[in-house]
């Protein structure tokens, strides 16, 4: 029973609230019991003091010589007294006892002295005997008093009492209050709040069976499973914060490298930089690259490439038995492009473990980037190939259209040379041919001085822009040609095809103006119109004659064509007043939308 209070808080409030509830019903009831024995005890007193004034009257009467009826009545009234049931309550059924000693010492006084003096008519004697009568009357009540207050004495024992121990009562409850509950649950608190702000050593000290015991248990267990939790986690977090770093650093490495290899060519001394400075984002990894060469041409050998540790030359039959990766633990990457197999990639850890999962995608991250290194370094090499020969045919072109044909015509003027030689000829007419011929070789001559200028041509860093404004001062400088130049920035940038092709249609504009039209001035104008680009040459010589025959202008012949290459429009026509208007248009490749035949 014990022990079950104790582990038990509503138990114990419980027994507490059932005791005081217990003393105030037995005060309650004290109370009712001694004020229901009590409650005849003023009667009686009262009674015990009216037999003093009936012996007063009698021997009032009796002085006075009252008639004896009148004697009678106060005896029989007295007698009435004596025997009243007031009394006989008070006095109880126990026959001893100061008071009933006192009440039968009355009686006895009565009936043995008083009442034979009454009935003998002894007056004198009545009044003697009737002093000591009075005084067992007084002697009576004051029993009767002191009965009643030993009655109120009970109760007010009971009710004080029953008051102390409620005091008692409450005083155990609020001290156990206190300790059981209040302190406990401020206890709890504290820690639930100090657990909160972080400090995971947060405990409760309070030990009990009780229900808050139980839950200080269940709070300090559940603080060590978090706390182990949290120590769990945190050594988790710290492996993966370490696995992200590295990761990072590798990722951080692979683009870095993505951009090195995009502008740079692939090499094997960066690609050596490139495995060592992965290794070094792993510890413990090796690296191997296996490079199988020309994929069309297979060989017999192969390199391998370990970082900076070394470089070597082996058969093809020595990979599986490659002394650096032929341990356990070893994975094979295979590196390729568009479906060509360039390589593998082999990777180890020296202590023999496998990669990880996250590292086995970094790896393979790794071998796609090599590959496509590899690939953009043969992409570079054929772009530089059809750049090479795009190049020659367009110094081929170029030599066909103006220095091959003014060469022809000289030859056919040497051949009417030596012809009217051997006609024997007059000297004029020899004169005649020789001046023809000298007129072309200086037209062959300034065409070859064009040709190299052109091909020593470059878009600088200013742009087409810059560009133009250079072209027109140098034809500004030649001679009295003013070139007046008008250009917008454009919305977008043209390739660097385009800008050759521009230029050289503006430069050989230009040199018409100053050669054959015989102008003092030209204007160049470059302007954006919708999606198209605008390029304006005008001038104002002589103009275009208008049954001149474009087959023996070359140069006109050979802007058609880089207007044709360039997807546009060139529009020659008189210019008003007087003058000559070449108006190029055409849509850059930027903008230029795919069409089926594009497409095919």
């Amino acid at each position: 029973m014990l022990d079950w209070l104790k582990g038990s808080l509503p138990a114990r409030a419980g027994l507490a609230v059932v005791l005081i509830a217990a003393l105030a019903f037995c005060s309650a009831f004290s109370a009712v019991l001694i004020a229901w024995v009590s409650e005849d005890d003023a009667a009686a007193i009262n009674t015990a003091g009216s037999l003093r004034m009936a012996t007063y009257r009698l021997n009032w009467q009796l002085e006075a010589d009252a008639p004896a009826e009148a004697v009678d009545r106060l005896r029989l009234d007295m007698q009435r007294r004596l025997d009243s049931p007031t009394l006989q309550h008070m006095l109880g059924g126990e026959r001893s006892g100061p008071l009933w000693t006192a009440f039968d010492g009355i009686q006895r006084h009565w009936h043995e002295q008083l009442l034979p003096a009454l009935q003998a008519d002894d007056r004198q004697g009545f009044q003697q005997k009737s002093e000591a009568f009075v005084g067992l009357l007084e002697h009576f009540v004051m029993q009767l008093q002191k009965q009643s207050e030993r009655r109120q004495g009970w109760q007010q024992s009971i009710q004080g009492a029953a008051l102390l121990l409620t005091v008692v009562i409450l005083l155990i409850g609020m001290y156990e209050l206190q300790n059981s509950v209040i302190n406990p649950l401020q206890e709890l608190v504290g820690a639930t709040e100090r657990f909160r702000a972080g400090d995971l050593d947060a405990r409760i000290e309070y030990r009990s069976r009780d229900e808050l015991g139980q839950m200080a248990d269940s709070f300090n267990a559940m603080a060590d499973a978090i706390e182990e939790s949290h120590r769990t986690l945190e050594s988790r977090v710290a492996v993966k914060t370490q696995s992200l770093a590295q990761s990072n650093a590798a990722l951080e490495l692979l683009y870095q490298s993505s951009r090195s290899i995009a502008s740079s060519p692939a090499t094997a001394e960066q690609l050596d930089v490139l495995i060592d400075s992965f290794q070094r984002r792993l510890p413990g990894l090796r690296l191997t690259l296996c490079l199988k060469g020309d994929p069309q041409a297979p060989v017999e050998h192969l390199i391998a490439l370990h970082g900076n540790e070394s470089r070597e030359i082996c058969a093809r039959s020595d990979c599986a038995s490659c002394v650096r990766h032929a341990g356990p633990g070893g994975l094979s990457f295979a590196i390729s492009s568009q479906g060509i197999g360039l390589g593998e990639l082999r990777a180890n850890y020296e202590d023999g473990h496998l990669p990880r999962q996250w590292e086995q995608q970094l790896i393979q991250a790794l071998a796609n980037l090599i590959g496509t290194a590899l690939s953009l370094e043969r992409q570079r090499e054929q772009d530089n190939r059809l750049l090479l020969l795009d190049e020659r045919t367009t110094i081929a072109r170029e030599l066909h259209d103006s220095l091959a044909q003014a060469l022809s015509y000289m030859k056919l003027q040497v051949s009417r040379l030596q012809t009217l030689i051997r006609r024997g000829e007059s000297s004029e007419l020899l004169l005649e041919v020789s001046d023809e011929l000298r007129e072309g070789l200086n037209s062959a001559y300034r065409q070859l001085r064009e040709l190299l200028t052109t091909f020593r041509l470059q878009i600088q860093d200013g742009g087409i822009e810059q560009a133009l404004d250079d072209t027109a001062r140098e034809f500004a400088e030649r001679g009295d040609l003013q070139v007046l130049l008008e250009s917008a920035p454009l919305a977008f940038s043209l390739s660097a095809t385009e800008q050759i092709h521009l230029l050289q249609i503006a430069r050989e504009a230009l040199s018409n103006c100053a050669r054959h039209a015989k102008a003092s001035q030209a204007w160049v104008q470059l302007h954006q119109r919708g999606e198209e680009v605008e390029l304006l040459i005008e001038d104002d010589g002589i103009g275009i004659d208008p049954d001149f025959d474009s087959r023996h202008h070359h140069g006109l012949n050979i802007m058609q064509e880089r207007a044709r290459s360039l997807g546009g429009t060139l529009l020659l026509s008189p210019r008003l007043p007087r003058g000559t208007q070449v108006r190029l248009r055409f849509c850059p490749g930027f903008l230029r939308q795919l069409t089926p035949e594009t497409l095919a």
